[in-house]
């Protein structure tokens, strides 16, 4: 059946599910995917050290995260389906078609990462001592681990629309599944997740510890050593995910990055970004350094600007596959490529144009 054309004036359509997904990977990667293995260590370290501060913070960030991806990440995640099924639904239909089953177990272990954060987060004062504590902590690793295969699984879909690959010719699930998009992609969004954590921990240590507790020195530095380690591991994934994309797909980066009216600031905004991310490992390193003269305010920094630089890369990945909705094989207009000789030889003026920029 055809479905009724749905248009947004302004913000446009794939402005609508860029904002809704930008929000959505934000709260992911940083409170979800990064900030689980975090704490769980944390707590790990505070148990092993006999140190009840680092269980108290940990507990602490933990309660944030719970609150924010109880609500705004899960409203956000249902908000994409019904984006995207609004706005280009031959898509998702075909999405599903090829994906039903890897989205079958990713909602799987979506239910069971919902029931670990919420025992994980309501046990946390019940199970303090002994063989419970333990049993705890195992909790909270067995969390981080199904946050992550959640994300691993969507981050084959996210490339699959990109690059299908091998796909076009097999046409089966498992060739879908591991597109030339996928590997790399995992590899920048996992230490990129691990990084956000890291500096958004960092903001929410002075909000937890006073400033003339010895202890805020001592968790700042230990979170930015957990951040500077991730560092290089997202510059190496970034490096790998940049060159797969296709090429036809990186001549939109500039268009991508804004709008064509501002696609010749492309340089201008590639000299902002290395600032941005000189900005924060430069805060990173302080932390690491001097983290008794780190005042809060500064810390405001680095966590803006990874959320600033992580909401553009998902920006630009929304916007980089024009014409395509799924690359080399439907267009932006939900008109398989396939189709279109047949579409064009007897359509005849009801054909649409081949989507441009």
């Amino acid at each position: 059946m055809d479905f009724p054309v749905f248009h947004l004036d302004l913000l446009g359509n794939r402005g609508l599910i860029a904002t809704i997904a930008i929000l959505h990977v934000l709260i992911n990667h940083g409170l979800a995917v990064g900030l689980m293995p975090l704490v769980a260590a944390m707590e790990w370290y505070g148990h092993r050290r006999g140190d009840p501060r680092w269980d108290r913070l940990a507990y602490r960030i933990l309660f944030v995260a719970f609150l924010i991806t109880t609500t705004v990440g899960a409203l956000t995640g249902v908000g994409i389906w019904l984006s995207v099924s609004l706005v280009n639904p031959y898509s998702i239909a075909s999405l599903i078609r090829v994906f039903f089953w890897a989205w079958f177990v990713e909602w799987l272990v979506f239910i069971t990462e919902v029931c670990l954060i919420l025992a994980y987060t309501l046990t946390w004062k019940t199970w303090a001592t002994g063989a419970a504590k333990v049993r705890h902590i195992r909790l909270g690793f067995a969390l981080a681990f199904f946050s992550w295969v959640t994300m691993a699984i969507i981050v084959s879909i996210l490339g699959f629309m990109m690059d299908p690959g091998n796909w076009l010719s097999q046409q089966t699930l498992w060739s879908g599944f591991t597109n030339p998009v996928y590997l790399p992609q995992l590899a920048f969004r996992t230490p990129l997740a691990a990084a956000m954590a890291g500096v958004i921990a960092m903001f929410l240590v002075p909000f937890f510890v006073k400033r003339d507790d010895p202890f805020r020195a001592t968790a700042l530095r230990a979170i930015a050593v957990w951040t500077l380690v991730a560092a290089p591991l997202v510059l190496a994934g970034g490096l790998w995910y940049y060159a797969v994309v296709p090429e036809a797909m990186r001549e939109n980066f500039g268009v991508a990055l804004a709008s064509l009216q501002f696609a010749e600031w492309q340089q201008k905004f590639l000299e902002i970004a290395v600032v941005t991310v000189v900005a924060i490992l430069a805060v990173v390193q302080w932390a690491i350094a001097r983290p008794q003269l780190l005042p809060r305010v500064v810390l405001i920094v680095p966590f803006v600007a990874i959320l600033w630089m992580t909401g553009h890369f998902e920006r630009v990945r929304e916007f980089v596959r024009k014409p395509y909705v799924i690359g080399s094989y439907m267009y932006a207009n939900g008109f398989r490529v396939d189709d279109y000789a047949l579409l064009q030889r007897d359509g005849g003026s009801l054909m649409p144009p081949i989507p441009t920029r």
